[in-house]
């Protein structure tokens, strides 16, 4: 992550007291995350000596709000069902599989950085499809541990095959 551009784009935030300061620590974490989909504990330090407050108070907040993320996002990005119907049709063994499989868990990035899996505990509203996925807009349901592992496999060889491109 580059910092000098984090100071870029926080230099516009200039609080006048300690309060401001606390006010607009979501706001800077919000504009590093939107460019660089996550927030490094480097850029948080830099948010933190900008705002002039603490780095456990920014990391504090970093890491409360499920929209912010401390580790760089997969290439491809999948949200994973846990509602009440995908969760009573079987949404834990899919979230078993990937613990299994690839050793994540929810937020977790696959080694090779291809997919990130975040688990949702509310519901995706495709109940009659449960146990759901949503990635790229299209979902995939009805899944069972052997076709989500197929999934998840075709995924991973997608965006390999698209970087030897």
């Amino acid at each position: 992550m580059d910092l000098a551009v984090v100071k870029e784009l926080i230099a516009d935030l200039n609080p006048q007291d300690w309060q401001e300061a606390q006010e607009l620590i979501l706001a800077a974490l919000q504009r590093v995350n939107e460019r660089f989909g996550y927030v490094s504990v480097e850029a948080a330090q830099v948010v933190a000596d900008h705002l002039g407050t603490t780095v456990p108070r920014v990391y504090g907040l970093l890491t409360f709000y499920a929209d912010f993320r401390t580790e760089p996002r997969g290439k491809k990005f999948m949200l994973l069902c846990h509602g009440m119907s995908c969760y009573v049709m079987g949404s834990q063994k899919l979230v078993q599989t990937l613990q299994d499989n690839y050793g994540i868990g929810d937020g977790g990035t696959t080694a090779g950085g291809e997919l990130t899996v975040q688990v949702v505990n509310g519901c995706l509203g495709v109940c009659d499809r449960a146990p759901i996925v949503e990635m790229d807009h299209e979902y995939y349901g009805k899944l069972t541990p052997e076709t989500f592992n197929d999934l998840v496999q075709r995924v991973i060889a997608q965006v390999n095959a698209g970087a030897a491109s």
